[in-house]
């Protein structure tokens, strides 16, 4: 009889690689340095006619459709740990009449294709959800909630199945120049620790929270300069520097991994804009680069392996306006999503300059919204 493996087991067998930096290199470029291989691509389309997730597999010669999975405006998408099971977000305000979004659990298939296992609800009033992550561990999801300005915490089943909502953490709002704002959480991500570090769009808040237990509560909060509305963020792979992506500019803070403290203002990047509604951005997995989606097309990048980052300029303009970017883990390949195209493109890193070299369309999608890749 063959072994048979905890969930964390198998973890700490294959590793664990942060969904930051777990892009996806061109089919030219598909095995990584480490020898890892992306095997298969996960697609979301929140609205249009191909609304759903599309599943392809990724060889040589470019991607080919293995499947469309139907699922209710799935705006992000994500891969546990193990690489055994995908979560959907659904960005709705209801669901069987109540005012909740909800999170779908796919299994994956040794072929790449998904296997829905069931459709969770949120806590009452969480609606509109945009982003989740699951914890290190893989034992629970964690969603920010932006319709109802919460975060929810869904434990996961041996199976990859959600249970139902364990931990809540529900945002107060606040008041600019005499105007009330209600929170508006965006996006989460883990850092070195396992720790939640979170943006809020309506508050202009940097959180950071600790889960435990099926559980969540606040550990920091920044307040961010301006009233910018912050929607993305990124860790530095070192754990020293939390970006924070805002609709006029990116912020860098410095953050302690050890304590999850961060601290003040560390550098204001410029650029002329995000896309139209949240942009996307990401840290080269070796640290030294920074990038970002630029309003009218490209990508704006940074050099920032010293404490000053110093502008690289537009990068393939040509690829348009994006709205997800992926690096490979090896940094050579880079992965843009265009909602306004409908495409999936390719692209490739110059890992000495930084410099980006737009490639080629590798797959056709009506409104894409998020992105996730799987490696062998």
């Amino acid at each position: 009889m063959g072994m048979r493996w905890s969930r964390r087991e198998f973890v700490q067998w294959m590793g664990y690689s942060s969904l930051a930096s777990a892009g996806m290199s061109s089919p030219l470029l598909a095995a990584t340095k480490g020898g890892s291989r992306a095997k298969f691509a996960y697609v979301s389309a929140k609205e249009g006619a191909d609304e759903g997730i599309h599943a392809y597999v990724i060889g040589a010669r470019g991607w080919k459709k293995l499947q469309t999975v139907k699922s209710e405006r799935p705006v992000s998408v994500t891969l546990s740990p193990d690489r055994r099971f995908l979560y959907a977000v659904n960005e709705v305000a209801s669901h069987k009449g109540l005012p909740v979004g909800t999170v779908e659990a796919f299994a994956v298939e040794q072929d790449g294709r998904l296997r829905l296992l069931n459709r969770r609800a949120l806590a009452l009033s969480a609606t509109d959800p945009r982003h989740a992550a699951v914890t290190p561990d893989g034992g629970s999801l964690v969603i920010a909630v932006r319709g109802g300005g919460a975060y929810n915490v869904l434990p996961i089943a041996e199976d990859g199945s959600l249970g139902s909502v364990s931990g809540i953490v529900k945002e107060i709002g606040v008041v600019h120049a005499n105007a009330g704002q209600g929170a508006e959480p965006h996006m989460v991500a883990f850092d070195k620790a396992g720790r939640v570090v979170s943006v809020d769009a309506g508050t202009n808040r940097l959180n950071v929270f600790a889960v435990m237990e099926g559980r969540i509560e606040a550990q920091e909060r920044l307040a961010l300069a301006g009233g910018s509305r912050p929607t993305q963020v990124s860790l530095h792979p070192a754990g020293d520097a939390v970006y924070v992506m805002h609709e006029d500019g990116i912020s860098c803070h410095r953050y302690d991994a050890d304590s999850g403290r961060i601290s003040g203002e560390r550098q204001q990047l410029s650029m002329s804009g995000t896309v139209e509604g949240p942009g996307t951005m990401t840290v080269h997995p070796s640290g030294r680069f920074l990038y970002a989606s630029q309003r009218g097309g490209g990508i704006a990048g940074w050099n920032v392996a010293s404490s000053t980052a110093r502008p690289l300029g537009l990068q393939a303009a040509e690829m348009g306006e994006l709205n997800a970017i992926e690096v490979a883990l090896d940094g050579v390949g880079l992965l843009g999503v265009s909602r306004s195209k409908g495409t999936i493109q390719s692209a490739e890193i110059n890992p000495s300059t930084g410099r980006v070299q737009a490639g080629r369309v590798v797959a056709r999608v009506d409104s894409p919204s998020s992105l996730t890749v799987l490696y062998s």
